[in-house]
């Protein structure tokens, strides 16, 4: 089951991530939104990213056997949802805490209180409120997907033969 979890997450992570840089693309603002970025800050957002994801991915794998078990299948779909809210909100905690940590080292000492810190606090509630809707939009979307192909999944392994 490991090997599953790791496709799914690595193949949600990187979905995510193309959907989102073709819908950019598609604006004509991808220039602009990768000017500030390098390939290791790129990286390291992919790897926690997928971090999450895997997870995420693995909470909602759990115990279940979604290629024999309808009521598995049932299951999935809520955890999928509950998983995506999950993962939504876990990787903006690891962005925001970088962002924090960040503007806090490139800050003068007399503006982190009020600069910084203060509108953190009010902004931080709000915005895991929105990370965990689109996260639970999006992990009810790949749970869908999941769920497709695992049917094919099953479909095709109960009369494949083994081969050597």
């Amino acid at each position: 089951m490991k090997l599953v979890t790791w496709s799914l997450a690595t193949f949600h992570a990187t979905a995510f991530v193309l959907a989102i840089v073709l819908f950019v693309y598609s604006r004509d603002a991808l220039g602009a939104g990768l000017s500030g970025l390098n390939t290791f800050v790129g990286l390291g957002l992919f790897v926690a990213l997928w971090g999450t994801t895997y997870v995420t991915t693995s909470r909602a794998l759990k115990g279940l056997d979604l290629l024999t078990s309808e009521r598995d299948r049932t299951v999935y779909a809520g955890r999928a949802l509950r998983c995506g809210a999950a993962n939504g909100m876990a990787f903006l905690g690891i962005l925001g805490a970088v962002a924090v940590v960040a503007a806090v080292l490139n800050t003068r000492p007399d503006q982190v209180g009020l600069g910084i810190l203060f509108p953190a606090v009010f902004i931080a509630p709000i915005a895991f409120v929105v990370s965990a809707a689109v996260g639970g939009a999006v992990g009810a979307l790949f749970g869908i997907v999941d769920l497709a192909l695992f049917a094919v999944a099953g479909l095709a392994g109960l009369d494949a033969e083994p081969t050597v």
